[in-house]
């Protein structure tokens, strides 16, 4: 399922080329679910929470509360991996919007021409470039839940309180609802993540320096490490790198 936002606020516009989407990718049997939005902060919002993960952003640049290259500024601040096309009456900002990795630029006047074609490429590329994802189902606001798809390569780590379960991505930290932190621990440490306490579960890559009793995480978290499992990870992980590289003292 590929998930895919249109951002205009010219609605009556954004709403044909939604639909107009939806039958061409219903023609060439992708599955795909269409979001719109006339406001680039709300989009944002939606973005920042996983609700959903996008696959395509299709953006307008001149909008009067925050603008589309703001809008993708931001949102490439927080995932690297989706494929991004600007859809714009100005056509004199193609070189402007290069930047923000851009998978194709359509001028509105071109729109029936230009849209069939980017809508393949940026398909195909979804398909060949996308990021492991993972799904989980997650306790929100007001006793409501949320399903979200995030990348592997998003999670830092896991974390058991009080026989809860979080996640803890480059963007939020969710409250994973009806799993078990023993399901979590056979499942992703075979994925990248090392079993570092009892109570955590971290992605390597995220991992800065440890010590005897910590693991430092490069957005400078600080994770309990227990002292039987240093070795372990030092020797399965970090085999042909320097161990040296990795200790550290505190000051």
């Amino acid at each position: 399922m590929i998930n895919i936002a249109f951002c205009d606020n010219d609605q009556e516009f954004m709403l044909k080329i939604a639909n107009y989407t939806k039958r061409f990718l219903r023609e060439q049997r992708i599955n795909a679910r269409i979001f719109t939005y006339t406001d680039g902060n709300q989009l944002i919002s939606s973005f920042r929470k996983y609700q959903p993960r996008f696959d395509i952003v299709f953006l307008e640049i001149n909008m009067p509360s925050i603008n589309g290259k703001e809008v993708a500024k931001r949102l490439r601040a927080l995932d690297k991996e989706f494929k991004l096309v600007f859809i714009t009456a100005c056509e004199d900002e193609t070189l402007n919007t290069l930047q923000y990795d851009i998978k194709g630029f359509i001028p509105k006047a071109l729109i029936n021409d230009k849209l069939p074609i980017i809508l393949k490429r940026v398909v195909t590329a979804v398909y060949e470039d996308n990021p492991r994802i993972q799904v989980f189902e997650v306790d929100i606001n007001d006793n409501r839940r949320a399903v979200i798809r995030v990348p592997i390569n998003d999670i830092i780590y896991f974390e058991c309180v009080c026989r809860k379960v979080y996640v803890h991505t480059k963007r939020e930290s969710f409250l994973l609802h009806g799993y078990k932190f023993s399901e979590i621990v056979n499942r992703y440490c075979s994925l990248g993540f090392v079993h570092n306490h009892r109570t955590c579960l971290v992605n390597i890559k995220y991992i800065y320096a440890i010590n005897d009793l910590e693991i430092l995480l490069l957005n400078e978290t600080r994770l309990p490490l227990s002292r039987r499992k240093k070795q372990f990870i030092l020797d399965g992980i970090w085999a042909d790198v320097y161990t040296s590289r990795f200790e550290w003292q505190d000051a």
